[in-house]
């Protein structure tokens, strides 16, 4: 009972593996829904002395979801905020050979922004990603927040430990587009057995992020006449869901 943002308690270096569940953005109000319960275990817990029930309400001051209502000055913010330290906090507690593994899935490319650039600037590498079948939580035809996606995609990462080496950002397309054409055959025969396009798109960027990740703040693009930048996170969704689109991926979904 506590804040994954603070895990003083646990010793550093002291894990060998965590897995976590990243809120679902602005979709499922957690706090909200937990006071249906959290009223009757307070009846049974309150008297035992427990601070988590001490109040009337679930606790929320830290709850790390996109909530306009809570936080109407910068909603986004503050959930990419909190990830990030609580991403960081995994980070201090995992050996250096240690793996964190953790599930989300969205259709659309804005609560990834938040995620992806939480993970990356608490120090971690996306070293694979695994497409797994949902389950039936998300309604029918999955539609609960990932719209038109059945698969979940479990992230596999690595803690950075070297300095990440520069690359320029027509370099990695080609390693992108490679890719892509790799796993094209094996994606394609998935397909005839139910694989929806929008899962194929989204197992597609989660390979190509992989390569990003690997050189996060070093991929670089030319400026006519001018000295290079650094490919944004949002920069570089855009330039991979390009190259879906030029590899002929169909989209069951794209961003507003």
């Amino acid at each position: 009972c506590g804040s994954s943002t603070d895990l003083s308690h646990m010793p550093v270096e002291g894990f060998d593996f965590v897995i976590t569940d990243p809120p679902f953005g602005n979709n499922v109000f957690y706090a909200d829904l937990a006071d249906f319960f959290y009223v009757w275990l307070a009846c049974v817990k309150k008297p035992l002395g427990l601070d988590a029930f001490e109040g009337p309400f679930s606790p929320r001051t830290l709850e790390a979801i996109h909530n306009h209502v809570e936080h109407p000055d910068d909603p986004a913010a503050f959930y990419e905020s909190l990830l990030t330290r609580a991403f960081e906090q995994s980070f201090v507690r995992l050996k250096a050979g240690g793996l964190m593994a953790f599930t989300f899935h969205h259709s659309q490319d804005e609560p990834w922004l938040s995620v992806l650039k939480s993970l990356f600037d608490a120090g971690f590498v996306l070293e694979a990603t695994y497409p797994v079948q949902s389950d039936e939580s998300k309604g029918e035809g999955g539609k609960f927040g990932s719209r038109l996606v059945e698969y979940d995609i479990i992230h596999v990462c690595r803690k950075r430990l070297e300095e990440p080496t520069p690359v320029s950002w027509p370099k990695m397309r080609q390693w992108v587009k490679a890719e892509m054409l790799r796993l094209r055959p094996l994606l394609e025969s998935y397909k005839s057995r139910g694989l929806q396009d929008a899962d194929i798109r989204v197992i597609l960027r989660g390979k190509a992020l992989e390569f990003y990740s690997r050189h996060y703040g070093k991929v670089l693009v030319s400026a006519p006449g001018g000295e290079d930048s650094v490919l944004s996170i949002r920069d570089a969704l855009l330039g991979i869901n390009q190259l879906l689109d030029e590899s002929g991926v169909q989209v069951g979904e794209r961003p507003p």
